[in-house]
């Protein structure tokens, strides 16, 4: 594996509605357009997926960002009180400070459904497309699938009304929706 003690920790700051937070990132010196792991959740960017794709990157002699998300690993913020929206927010933060060419985005399990939205994001707000995704056993919306039946009824209403307003905005139909907060 590539040595952990080259690399030095940066941290950059990201401000959001869910407060400012210090994100920790090593950057690997690099050719080609960067290669962005996106962690999943839990893991950070010591693990050993993340650590065997520095490996590669070494030998390939290729740019890597990799970090952690907020209340994860070296970066601040308290776990329990982050949310898809906030590990998002860090992820697209990282992606315009470490690599604003267009990136390769690795994503596994979280990071894929994370590298998917913060992709999209990127159209969204008119920058060029990632160069890349690569998606290893991506949880694309794994808030369905493990946990609507546990939410109750608020919640699932809250969900619900703030998925109807993301639709109509794409049609060009949008309304206020600052009662419903964060609802992942």
């Amino acid at each position: 594996m590539a040595d952990e003690d080259r690399i030095p920790t940066r941290f950059i700051r990201v401000s959001d509605e869910s407060g400012s937070r210090r994100i920790a990132v090593k950057v690997r010196d690099g050719a080609g357009p960067p290669v962005v792991w996106l962690g999943g959740f839990r893991s950070d960017m010591g693990a050993t997926k993340a650590r065997a794709v520095d490996a590669w990157a070494e030998r390939a002699g290729r740019r890597l960002v990799r970090f952690d998300y907020s209340g994860h690993g070296a970066s601040e913020g308290a776990f329990a009180a982050s949310t898809i929206s906030t590990w998002l927010a860090d992820a697209e933060a990282v992606l315009d400070a470490h690599a604003a060419e267009r990136p390769v985005l690795i994503g596994s399990s979280m990071g894929g459904w994370i590298a998917c939205l913060a992709a999209r994001a990127r159209l969204t707000r008119g920058q060029p497309p990632a160069a890349g995704l690569v998606l290893i056993a991506p949880a694309l919306d794994f808030t369905e699938d493990l946990m609507w039946d546990m939410f109750p009824d608020e919640i699932r209403e809250r969900f619900q009304a703030w998925l109807l307003h993301k639709n109509s905005k794409l049609r060009g139909l949008a309304f206020s929706t600052d009662h419903l907060g964060d609802v992942y």
